[in-house]
């Protein structure tokens, strides 16, 4: 099936301005005062082989986006190669503009053959947001990992941690490579999506 294969410019904000999200790190969390928010999540560029029937797929964009006020803020992620990758989920953790972001594009290489090579996008403009996460000022947010779903045709898909001790031990990790943040709470709260993930919430494992 290829009822995503869309030919089609991601969104383009047409806002005055954008602001870019910040890597974390000791200076850059000293400097927002607060003002900003974090989220912690991870990402799987690698390709994965025989996926829903292709060849060989690879995540390679994906995009959400914040406006209000005539301003923007874009979270735009792409994969650090388009040929090696490992396949394994990487950990960011950035200081984002605090509002509602939406999943406004993304970008997936699909090969079926060596020779039939087509590029899966959403089309926001059309379809608007394919799913949102919302930040606060002085936040910490874990909204995922997200990768590929080969189930049915090569998509994006948010997994996540089951599980609270789980949920524990991956925050233990994180303070471990931020040790400055002290002992900020971080919040479990999933990119919200009904296209590319599952409902689920940490409560639901408490039994």
């Amino acid at each position: 099936m290829r009822s995503l294969i869309i030919i089609a410019s991601l969104l383009g904000a047409g806002v005055a301005s954008a602001q870019k999200p910040v890597d974390l790190n000791e200076e850059s969390f000293s400097a927002s005062s607060g003002e900003h928010g974090v989220i912690v999540f991870e990402v799987n560029w690698g390709r994965r082989w025989s996926c829903a029937g292709a060849d060989n797929a690879q995540l390679q964009q994906l995009t959400f986006t914040y406006t209000a006020d005539g301003r923007a803020s874009t979270v735009d992620l792409r994969t650090p190669s388009r040929l090696q990758v490992d396949n394994r989920f990487i950990p960011y953790a950035l200081l984002i503009e605090p509002g509602e972001y939406g999943l406004t594009g993304f970008d997936v290489k699909i090969a079926w053959s060596m020779t039939d090579i087509v590029h899966a996008v959403w089309n926001a403009e059309k379809a608007g947001y394919a799913g949102t996460f919302t930040i606060a000022p002085g936040e910490f947010v874990y909204i995922g990992h997200f990768g590929l779903d080969c189930s049915s045709e090569p998509i994006p898909w948010r997994y996540y941690i089951e599980g609270a001790d789980e949920f524990d031990r991956y925050i233990e990790g994180f303070r471990e490579r931020f040790p400055f943040v002290g002992n900020v709470p971080v919040q479990f709260r999933l990119f919200e999506t009904t296209l590319f993930g599952t409902e689920y919430s940490l409560l639901d494992s408490a039994e």
